[in-house]
């Protein structure tokens, strides 16, 4: 074979014949064949090793976001991830109260079902019309605000029980003007501080007799003010035709003033005497006179 200008070119070498050496190119050939199946498998090992450089690099990435973020990725568990994909993010909720606050539910439980929210609010706030029961002593203290029907026989019961004695109620009256039911000068103080009427009963335990009386103010700063400047008494009660008993000074004797009532009890004894003194009754007495404070504050509770 030749090049253009008459020169002979042998492949792989001379022959003798002039021909290609067909058993080297055949070797060489065999030779470039295994070579590359070499830099296949060489190149697959590199690109193996980039993909794990690659894969180990993003882990590393993240890991480096984790640690800026100030926590790891954990699982659903809590426990720190170890492999697979990466794990959502977990919202963590604080209070600033020392104890967790009960869930909605855990709250109807505790209560037996009922609703968390108090009565009388809309959205959890409390109406504003809702307002607290006046104070029963407020109530009583003026004649404007404390407007229930004054009847002795509601306003004293019909028996009553003092340590382990009974008494009955011997007899009820109303009395206008004020100074007809007192003595020993109370009239007096009591008309100078606008008493409307007094209302009295006597119970008796045997021979023994206590009446209570409640005198009537327009306000409290009246009964207030006769309680500061007291002197005398109320009188004993008993049913026309009875023998009549403390009508004068020296019986046993109580006062005291609630809202704008004064409230004022004398003990004695109905046998013939006039202002024999009486022990039992005498004991029993501020027993009626607290009863008595009591069934006022009561008018102020309904």
């Amino acid at each position: 074979m030749t090049d253009g200008r008459g020169t002979v070119r042998e492949w792989g070498g001379p022959t003798g014949a002039g021909e290609p050496d067909w058993a080297a190119m055949a070797a060489q050939h065999e030779r470039e064949v295994k070579r590359r199946k070499q830099l296949q498998i060489i190149g697959g090992m590199v690109a193996a090793t980039l993909v794990v450089g690659g894969i180990t690099a993003t882990a590393v990435g993240l890991a480096g976001d984790s640690d800026k973020g100030g926590a790891p990725a954990t699982a659903a568990s809590g426990t720190p991830s170890t492999g697979g994909p990466a794990a959502e993010p977990v919202e963590v909720l604080t209070s600033s109260s020392t104890a967790p606050s009960p869930s909605p539910s855990a709250s109807a439980s505790a209560s037996g079902g009922a609703s968390a929210r108090p009565s009388g609010s809309a959205g959890g706030r409390t109406s504003a019309s809702a307002s607290a029961p006046a104070d029963p002593l407020t109530l009583i203290s003026s004649a404007a605000t404390d407007t229930a029907p004054l009847d002795p026989a509601k306003l004293f019961p019909a028996t009553a029980t003092v340590d382990g004695r009974t008494w009955t109620r011997l007899a009820t009256a109303v009395t206008d003007p004020c100074w007809k039911a007192t003595t020993g000068g109370l009239g007096d103080v009591l008309a100078a501080h606008g008493c409307r009427s007094i209302l009295r009963a006597t119970y008796t335990s045997g021979s023994s007799a206590v009446t209570v009386g409640i005198a009537v103010h327009d306000s409290k700063a009246d009964a207030d003010a006769v309680a500061g400047s007291h002197r005398g008494q109320v009188q004993g009660l008993v049913p026309a035709g009875n023998t009549s008993y403390c009508t004068s000074a020296g019986c046993a004797n109580t006062h005291a003033a609630v809202g704008r009532y004064g409230i004022y009890t004398v003990a004695g004894t109905v046998k013939p005497g006039g202002n024999a003194q009486d022990a039992v009754a005498t004991a029993a007495q501020p027993d009626f006179a607290a009863r008595t404070r009591t069934t006022l504050l009561a008018r102020g509770r309904r």
